[in-house]
């Protein structure tokens, strides 16, 4: 199986982004309530997000890995994988900080 390395970081951008985004439709959902409550539960799901964005990065990339035949290919993928998915983690905090303090007013700007 011809798989290249470059498909670990594919695929651990597009899950970042797209839990980010998840992130950010959940923030929204939460209504505002007395007493700061609710910002409290945007953080709250933000991180829990984050585990979830991790995970789910270096499990799909697991799933490729298995696929892969030669020793050598295997480990040249394994190896990318867990730093595709130390990529996704620093994507997934560098893009929702710069949305919280960019949009403090908003509900994203209770994220940190």
């Amino acid at each position: 199986m011809g798989t290249s390395v470059s498909i670990a970081y594919v695929w651990a951008i597009i899950i970042s982004v797209c839990i980010l985004l998840l992130a950010a439709v959940v923030a929204f959902m939460i209504p505002n309530k007395p007493r700061s409550k609710d910002i409290s539960q945007r953080r709250t799901w933000y991180w829990i997000l984050f585990v979830v964005c991790i995970a789910l990065a270096f499990g799909i990339n697991m799933v490729i890995a298995n696929g892969i035949t030669i020793p050598s290919k295997h480990s040249a993928y394994v190896t990318a994988s867990a730093i595709a998915t130390g990529v996704a983690a620093v994507i997934y905090i560098v893009v929702g900080l710069c949305l919280s303090k960019g949009m403090k007013r908003t509900k994203l700007g209770s994220w940190f």
